[in-house]
C-alpha cells in the first residue's frame, strides 16, 4: 500500500478530522467553516462510523497484516501513534 492510497473519507471529513485531531471544538469548526454546528456534528458521525467500518474491515480482512508489513517505518510509527493517543 502507498502513502497516496485514497482515504475513505470525503475532503469535507478529512479537513473536519484534521481540525478535531489539532484539539478544535465542533462549535469553533463550525464558525471557521461558516456552516452549522448541526452539520459539523453530522460529519463527526459519519467519521466515527466510517473508523468503525475501517476497523472492522481490518479485522476481518486476511490481508491486513501483509499490508501493515508493506508500510515504510515512518508511516507504521504514525498509524501506531494515532492508535496509541
Amino acid at each position: 500500500m502507498t502513502d497516496d492510497a485514497p482515504s475513505i473519507l470525503s475532503h469535507e471529513e478529512t479537513a473536519i478530522a484534521a481540525a478535531l485531531a489539532e484539539g478544535t471544538d465542533p462549535v469553533t469548526i463550525a464558525d471557521e467553516r461558516d456552516s452549522s454546528v448541526a452539520a459539523v456534528e453530522a460529519s463527526i458521525d459519519r467519521i466515527r462510523e466510517k473508523t468503525e467500518r475501517a476497523f472492522a474491515t481490518l479485522e476481518a480482512s486476511p490481508f491486513a497484516a501483509d499490508l501493515a508489513r508493506d508500510f515504510d517505518p515512518e508511516r507504521r510509527a504514525a498509524l501506531r501513534a494515532a492508535l496509541d493517543e
